[in-house]
């Protein structure tokens, strides 16, 4: 059995342009990376930490704190790490469960694996192909010039996504309509508050060519949800209202897509589980992402080789990404490589 060593560094990450949703801005994420050594192999993990779910960097820090190098001598498969890292804060009564951190743990460890067999982690899954969907490119808050430019600058990807969620939506939408013609998806981040108010705004964004409206309410408004559904024409894709643990059949009466976040659900091999339960369901399913590198990025690329939408752009999002990892294609689909394990390389000295 290996012996492994687990080392951390919170590396903030600077944004291109400040970064604004309905609930805030932002100039740059600490992000927590960590390296797993053994046999003189390194595997990578990346925790984006969401103050939305209650964690940020300091409490990763503390999760991985608790983990000591011989933890990973008792398990030899992904399906043990996840079970023992979901074990912890069971048996530490003072430890958080923080999805983030068991996520980059997780991810850390599939990469050691896969390049200690030598082959990528996609064929080691027997993925159907290195080939993903075509990624969305996020056009935040701005001023309506500013969000004009934005889209300009953002000529080269196909299909963009533009958060709204406030009191000036249709301002916004006509704004970029003005400027491009693409698709769109809109991302309202629980900004519409009440049933009438997100009726009024499908009214509006229908005759708009909107590919898909993202968390139109708040999380807690399911019931509105689900007569939302009922009478939206766009489908509605759930990313608050979804975390992880949710009863997927019960959640497609509110919504059509679920939107998976490795750092939601706090791991890949969950995530795969939760594809194939979606599809079951006729839910479809699109692989986000925080603010993240090409790291975390990478590893929802994997993902989206099962999913039917991407929106893996947060390494696209910032100034200067310590790895390199998934491509995209010439029409801006992801796209692993044949390296070994999750195809990723350090760009930087990130650990001492």
């Amino acid at each position: 059995m290996s012996h492994f060593k687990l080392d951390y560094t919170v590396k903030e990450l600077q944004l291109r342009q400040v970064f604004t949703i309905a609930r805030g801005s932002k100039h740059s994420v600490e992000n927590v990376m960590i390296r797993l050594k053994s046999g003189g192999i390194s595997g990578y993990g990346e925790a984006g930490p969401n103050k939305r779910y209650n964690e940020d960097a300091q409490r990763v820090i503390t999760f991985l704190g608790a983990i000591e190098d011989h933890f990973f001598d008792s398990v030899s498969t992904a399906e043990e790490v996840v079970q023992e890292l979901a074990a912890l804060p069971g048996n530490n009564p003072k430890l958080n469960s923080i999805k983030s951190a068991q996520v980059a743990v997780e991810m850390a460890w599939l990469d050691w694996w896969g390049k200690q067999q030598g082959k990528p982690l996609w064929k080691l899954w027997k993925a159907p192909s290195t080939i993903g969907p075509v990624t969305s490119f996020t056009i935040g808050l701005d001023e309506l010039p500013i969000m004009q430019q934005k889209v300009r600058q953002a000529g080269k990807y196909p299909l963009l996504k533009v958060k709204l969620g406030t009191d000036r939506d249709r301002s916004i939408i006509k704004a970029i309509r003005e400027v491009t013609n693409k698709p769109l998806r809109v991302d309202a981040n629980e900004g519409w508050e009440t049933l009438e108010e997100a009726r009024a705004a499908i009214d509006f964004l229908a005759d708009q060519k909107i590919e898909m409206v993202e968390q139109p309410m708040p999380a807690s408004c399911f019931e509105e949800m689900v007569a939302l559904k009922e009478y939206s024409p766009i489908p509605l894709c759930a990313d608050e209202s979804f975390e992880g643990q949710e009863d997927l059949e019960y959640l497609s009466r509110a919504f059509d897509i679920i939107n998976i976040k490795l750092m939601k659900t706090g791991s890949l091999i969950r995530s795969k589980q939760i594809i194939e339960k979606a599809h079951d369901v006729d839910l479809r399913v699109m692989i986000g992402c925080m603010i993240e590198s090409s790291l975390a990025n990478t590893a929802g690329a994997l993902l989206s080789l099962w999913a039917d939408y991407a929106d893996l752009d947060g390494h696209l999002l910032i100034k200067e990404d310590p790895f390199e990892g998934l491509t995209l294609d010439l029409q801006k689909r992801v796209q692993l490589n044949e390296q070994p394990g999750l195809g990723v390389n350090l760009k930087e000295s990130l650990f001492q």
